[in-house]
């Protein structure tokens, strides 16, 4: 493709070409070849001087000199009209060079090897004028802050609350159908540091809280007036150890191991006119479990990314351990120390109640309760997070 010279540009190659350097019709000549998509022909050599001329990909060209990396090259700028202009190094490759120099001395034909004469003639390789993309970030210590939402399966907790539920609403035969709700939701936050072990690859140390709770209440204004109610609760600290991978720039693999220090509440009320009872527990304990992860880090500075990350969790623990605090209308109180248990409780229907509270010993199987064993607690689930990674 050619551009076309206006009448200030011809005045101005017209001006340089008379303060070129003369040049010898018998000068040596270098063939070259454009390598690059359009190669500038330049006034000067030099990369801020105008441009006046482009020779396409492939275009021959024929070169009397050269000034540090440009090479002086004879163009036609219209029929029967030549300029002279620098190319770039950069933009041509050398397809034949002019014939060496003859000296007075002789050289030996031994002293000229074939593996010298390739030494004196190395291959230029095509270089972009244009400027090169940025280059990666350098690999570095990176700490990141993130915060979002947490999604948790729960298990024996929230089956403990719709059975507890269930129970007293077939006590009264009540019709109504009324399901527990279930904790699963909480907010999150956290943070977490990694260092550069391999090409693309980071080994990393964090840390996440959460904790969510879901309050229900079953009233019906009949006589008697009953009220029941259940306010699970879930909260956790997972550390993690993990290793990130980023096959391209902005999007990265996680994967770990987390240990966990979880805890979980219980809180039953039922009611029945003035007369109330109400059943509340703690209990904690540690664990382990697995993640994987996949996130966008977008760079925003050389030293900070805005980073979006979705994380999948598996992680079922058990051995929670912790008190009861049990009361009634009549001023009764029991505190009870112990190991969270989950059973099922027979009743009105055909079907066992799933009952989850804390006690001493596990309770014992008999006519009105079935499978006790170790409450589990669900913490699998998945979270969305989003914040900030700075690199130092």
């Amino acid at each position: 493709m050619k551009v076309k010279i206006n009448k200030f540009f011809g005045l101005l190659v017209a001006f340089s070409l008379l303060l070129l350097p003369d040049v010898n019709a018998q000068e040596a000549i270098t063939k070259l070849r454009v390598v690059s998509e359009m190669a500038n022909v330049r006034l000067q050599p030099d990369i801020g001087s105008v441009i006046i001329h482009q020779v396409a990909q492939g275009t021959s060209l024929e070169s009397i000199g050269k000034e540090g990396e440009w090479y002086l090259v004879k163009i036609q700028i219209e029929e029967e009209q030549e300029a002279l202009g620098y190319v770039h190094e950069s933009t041509v490759i050398v397809t034949e060079r002019p014939p060496p120099v003859k000296v007075e001395t002789p050289v030996k034909k031994e002293e000229v090897t074939e593996p010298e004469k390739k030494e004196e003639e190395p291959q230029i390789q095509p270089i972009p004028e244009t400027l090169p993309e940025r280059p990666p970030f350098e690999s570095r210590l990176e700490l990141w802050f993130l915060g979002g939402g947490n999604y948790v399966v729960g298990g024996d907790l929230n089956n403990g609350a719709q059975g507890f539920v269930d129970f007293y609403r077939d006590y009264h035969s009540i019709e109504e159908e009324f399901d527990a709700k279930p904790v699963h939701l909480s907010y999150l936050y956290g943070g977490e540091f990694s260092i550069p072990i391999g090409s693309n690859f980071y080994l990393g140390l964090g840390v996440d809280f959460y904790r969510g709770k879901r309050e229900s209440i079953l009233e019906l204004q009949e006589s008697p007036a009953i009220e029941i109610r259940t306010y699970p609760k879930i909260q956790a600290t997972p550390i993690r150890l993990f290793i990130s991978y980023y096959p391209v720039r902005s999007f990265y693999i996680k994967t770990g191991i987390e240990y966990y220090f979880a805890k979980c509440q219980y809180y039953y009320r039922y009611e029945v006119d003035t007369a109330w009872q109400v059943s509340e527990g703690t209990a904690k304990t540690q664990g382990s479990g697995i993640l994987g992860a996949i996130g966008i880090d977008l760079e925003m500075t050389p030293w900070m990314s805005f980073t979006v990350e979705a994380t999948g969790r598996i992680a079922k623990i058990s051995g929670f351990k912790g008190n009861d605090s049990s009361r009634d209308s009549d001023l009764n109180e029991n505190n009870t120390s112990g190991t969270l248990y989950f059973y099922k409780a027979k009743g009105n229907a055909d079907e066992p109640y799933p009952l989850l509270f804390i006690r001493t010993r596990e309770p014992v199987e008999d006519i009105l309760i079935s499978d006790p064993r170790r409450a589990i607690i669900d913490f699998s689930g998945v979270s969305l997070k989003a914040g900030f990674k700075l690199r130092f």
